[in-house]
């Protein structure tokens, strides 16, 4: 005998539908191969989310022809000064070099990463400046330094640019992709090589790593991951 105050329900006439059956959330893995393939996948994920991908090769070809032409205007130009401002010009020139660099390399990084939908000024982006600043301010204060004593530098403080960039460079590799951190060690070897050059080989090798290797490299990577 059913109890009035239990409602049946009705059976359905029509058997439940295969594609509406909630699937479970988690599946059992069958076999080691399959456990390899979810680990692999797991994996690249976790390295997309950890590394800056919003590079731009515009901005290395642009970094590379304003260092060329720094290196044109600090050789023809700025010796035609007199002492002591034919340095102060020097540094003059490198520094707004640098500072345009530096600006359009924001600009651009930010243009592409508003593309891809990401914000360059992320956690990552801000632990990316945070890693870089220790080999700029290197180089900014050994700058300082060349015009307080430049007898002492002379000629050297090339090279000094090139391992204070390198290892700015070196440290942001650590946070982006493989060929960050190649362009390092490649300014890291320029950098010690330049150190043991003349004053006017030097500056040569300032313009070929700076300009040249800049215009290469920004044009590689622009090919491979976007300008």
């Amino acid at each position: 005998m059913t109890s009035p105050f239990l409602r049946q329900t009705p059976p359905s006439p029509n058997p439940p539908d295969p594609a509406e059956t909630p699937r479970p959330v988690f599946e059992v893995v069958s076999s080691p191969g399959e456990a390899q393939e979810h680990l692999r996948v797991i994996r690249q994920t976790m390295e997309r989310s950890t590394k800056h991908s919003t590079l731009s090769g515009l901005s290395g070809v642009l970094v590379g022809f304003y260092a060329l032409v720094g290196s044109a205007v600090t050789f023809f130009v700025t010796p035609t000064f007199a002492v002591p401002y034919d340095r102060y010009a020097f540094i003059a020139v490198w520094a707004f070099v640098g500072l345009l660099s530096f600006t359009t390399d924001v600009i651009l990084t930010k243009r592409k990463a508003a593309f891809l939908g990401k914000t360059p000024l992320s956690p990552l982006g801000k632990h990316l400046l945070r890693a870089a600043s220790p080999g700029v301010a290197v180089g900014v204060i050994l700058s300082a330094f060349y015009l307080m004593h430049p007898n002492l530098i002379m000629q050297y403080i090339y090279g000094v640019w090139m391992l204070a960039y390198a290892a700015a460079i070196l440290a942001v590799g650590m946070f982006s992709v493989r060929e960050v951190s190649v362009l390092g060690w490649a300014f890291l070897g320029a950098g010690a090589v330049t150190l043991l050059l003349p004053e006017v080989a030097a500056a040569g090798m300032m313009a070929a790593a700076f300009g040249g290797g800049h215009i290469w490299y920004g044009a590689f990577m622009g090919r491979k991951f976007g300008w």
